[in-house]
């Protein structure tokens, strides 16, 4: 019900947003690339727009299946070279053996910057960085963490007649450190000035950086209508919370192959859909069977 509610407010917002003012067109075919990525379904450029995307990912660790609805919005300065962003997931678990349970995920702000080179040309250099903030104490309202995480990425594109290159480097960092609860104290006082009656328990997660690298090739069957397949790889596997265990459930590194389309239906509507399929397959420590991601976007302004 709360999925349905989101996309018929997007869609709400969507129909007021049309009016007589149409994307401005270009001899250049950098202007029609909308350059999305597969694993995330946003835009890499600074662009004018909404993105509503929903992925699935079957068969977690938990054995159980998790939606997550993640609502995005953008808007550029300078002439497509600046843009800042925000985004805020919303996740349903669909449990086995359990309730199902609905979690509102890490509220993220950030940026997009193209630094240089004239932007119609068939290549493109961007900066992008976010952080994420604390999603609180309550876990049976939220998740993700709470503390402060920053996230960084260069991210670098070439479109060669129907075909275009895009890779990303950049991770994720903890901008906070761990804070041990007192459960015999527990008066609100922070611990770093209070001297504790017991000590508070060990923690099974310590932060971690995290290294994200993405490549992925598109082929334009037409303007309007893209495939496309891409790696991820992500080190270390549990992300920012790392697990201090060392056992086959926490592997250094996880590896994840994309695969689907993306269509441009008009001058400011798209629609990408993506099959993802990670590369570790152990049933005892893979993060989940499969994924689908399906993204649909809203662009304003001229280009």
């Amino acid at each position: 019900m709360k999925q349905s509610f989101l996309v018929l407010i997007l869609f709400l917002i969507s129909f007021q947003s049309i009016n007589s003012h149409h994307t401005g067109s270009s001899d250049s075919p950098n202007a029609t690339a909308r350059f999305v990525d597969p694993f995330t379904g946003k835009r890499e450029k600074p662009t004018n727009y909404l993105v509503m995307t929903q992925d699935y990912y079957q068969s977690t660790r938990e054995n159980s299946h998790l939606f997550t609805t993640t609502a995005f919005a953008e808007m550029n300065f300078f002439d497509g070279r600046f843009a800042l962003n925000a985004s805020v997931p919303w996740n349903y678990y669909q449990q086995r053996g359990r309730e199902d349970a609905a979690r509102i995920g890490k509220t993220y702000l950030g940026f997009k910057f193209q630094p240089f080179f004239d932007l119609d040309k068939p290549y493109f250099f961007v900066i992008e960085g976010s952080v994420g903030f604390p999603s609180g104490p309550d876990t049976d309202r939220f998740t993700g963490g709470n503390y402060y995480t920053g996230s960084g990425f260069i991210k670098l594109g070439y479109l060669y007649e129907k075909w275009s290159f895009v890779t990303k480097i950049g991770g994720l960092n903890p901008l906070s450190r761990p804070q041990p609860n007192n459960l015999q104290d527990n008066d609100g006082v922070p611990y770093y000035v209070r001297k504790p009656s017991a000590s508070p328990p060990e923690p099974e997660y310590e932060f971690k950086k995290t290294t994200l690298i993405s490549a992925y090739v598109t082929y334009y069957l037409m303007p309007e209508i893209s495939l496309f397949t891409g790696l991820l790889y992500r080190n270390p596997y549990n992300g920012v919370d790392y697990s201090k265990e060392k056992d086959k459930a926490n592997p250094s590194y996880f590896t994840e192959a994309s695969t689907g389309f993306s269509w441009n239906f008009s001058e400011k509507y798209n629609m990408s859909i993506a099959y993802r399929y990670p590369l570790q397959r152990d049933r005892e420590y893979r993060l989940y069977q499969s994924a689908w991601t399906f993204a649909f976007s809203m662009e304003w302004g001229s280009d």
